[in-house]
C-alpha cells in the first residue's frame, strides 16, 4: 500500500503489480498506438506537396494540447534561416480533416484498448493478491469520494496552472519566441469554426474521456507507482512529470505539464486512489474544452 502524506524524501515500499518489464511493455503499446494513429492520419496522397509529416507521437489531443500556455507560448524561431523584415513567421502545417479524423479515432480505438489491457491485468494481479488495496479506489476510498476530491483538487489546482503557464509563456516571448497554438489546437479551433461536428467530437472523446484514463494508468498507476520502490515519494512525482511533460513533444507546454503531472502524483500519493486523479485530470480537460468552445463562440460572435 502506499503511504499516506505529503510529498517527503522518504523511501516508499512499492506496492505495484508489475515490474519495469511491464511498464516498459504499456508503455510500448502507448507509443506504437501514437505511431499506427500517424500513418493512418498521413499517407504519401494525403501529405501537401513540398511539406513534411508534421505528426508526431505527441499530437494525439490531451490534456497539454488543451492547456492555457499552448495559447501563451510559441515554438522556437528557426535558426536555419533569416525571415524577411515584417513577415510573419508560418505557423506550422495543419491537417486537413480528412488527415484528422482517422488519426483521432484511432487514437480513441486504441488508447480505449489499452485502457482495458492495464485494468484486465491489474484486476487478475489483485485477484491473486486478495489483500492489496484497489488501484482505483485505494484501500478504503469510494467512488464517491473520489469524485469529490478529484473535482476540488482540480479547482484549487486551476489558479496555480494558470499562473504557471502566464509565466513560462512570458518567459519564453521574452526569450523571443511568439505565441503560436499547437497544431492540435488549431485542428480543434479550425473544426469548431468550420462546423466538422464528427472532428469536433472526436477531438473532444480523446480529450474528456480517453485521455485521463489512459495517461493516469500509464504515468501515475504504472511509472510513478514503480519508481516508489526505487526513489522517494519526491523524486517520483518529478522524474514521472517531467517524463508527462517531455512526451507532448511541445516546448511551450512543457513546464506547465510537468507540473501538472507532479500536482497528479502527489494528489494520487496523498489519497492512494488513481480514480481521483482520474477525475482531477477530466475535470481539467474538460474545462480547457470549455474555455475552447466559448473562446471560438466569442471570437464568431465578434466577427
Amino acid at each position: 500500500m502506499m503511504p499516506k502524506g505529503a510529498l517527503d524524501q522518504e523511501r516508499a515500499e512499492p506496492g505495484a503489480p508489475w515490474a519495469g518489464s511491464q511498464v516498459l511493455l504499456f508503455f510500448s503499446l502507448f507509443f506504437l498506438i501514437q505511431f499506427l494513429a500517424a500513418q493512418m492520419a498521413l499517407s504519401p496522397t494525403d501529405t501537401v506537396e513540398g511539406e513534411p509529416p508534421a505528426l508526431t507521437e505527441g499530437t494525439g489531443l490531451d490534456s497539454s494540447d488543451l492547456n492555457t500556455a499552448d495559447l501563451n507560448t510559441a515554438d522556437p524561431n528557426p535558426t536555419d534561416s533569416v525571415p524577411e523584415e515584417n513577415s510573419p513567421e508560418p505557423a506550422a502545417p495543419v491537417l486537413t480533416p480528412e488527415q484528422a479524423r482517422p488519426l483521432f479515432l484511432t487514437l480513441a480505438l486504441g488508447n480505449l484498448v489499452l485502457i482495458l489491457l492495464i485494468l484486465l491485468y491489474t484486476a487478475l494481479w489483485q485477484k491473486r493478491q486478495p489483500d492489496s488495496p484497489s488501484l482505483l479506489l485505494g484501500k478504503e476510498g469510494t467512488v464517491f469520494g473520489c469524485l469529490k476530491s478529484g473535482v476540488l483538487a482540480c479547482l484549487a489546482w486551476l489558479p496555480l496552472h494558470l499562473l504557471i503557464a502566464l509565466l513560462w509563456g512570458g518567459l519564453l516571448q521574452a526569450l523571443g519566441h511568439e505565441a503560436v497554438p499547437q497544431q492540435a489546437v488549431s485542428l480543434f479551433l479550425n473544426a469548431l469554426q468550420d462546423n466538422q461536428s464528427l472532428l469536433k467530437y472526436l477531438i473532444m472523446v480523446n480529450v474528456v474521456v480517453m485521455a485521463p484514463w489512459v495517461e493516469e494508468l500509464l504515468f501515475r498507476g504504472l511509472l510513478f507507482r514503480w519508481l516508489l520502490g526505487y526513489r522517494s515519494v519526491l523524486a517520483s512525482a518529478i522524474l514521472s512529470g517531467v517524463f508527462f511533460g517531455v512526451i507532448h513533444d511541445a516546448l511551450t507546454s512543457i513546464v506547465p505539464i510537468a507540473c501538472l503531472g507532479v500536482a497528479l502524483a502527489w494528489l494520487y500519493h496523498r489519497t492512494g486512489s488513481l480514480l481521483t486523479s482520474i477525475v482531477f485530470h477530466t475535470v481539467f480537460n474538460a474545462i480547457m474544452t470549455i474555455l475552447m468552445l466559448f473562446g471560438s463562440k466569442m471570437m464568431g460572435v465578434a466577427e
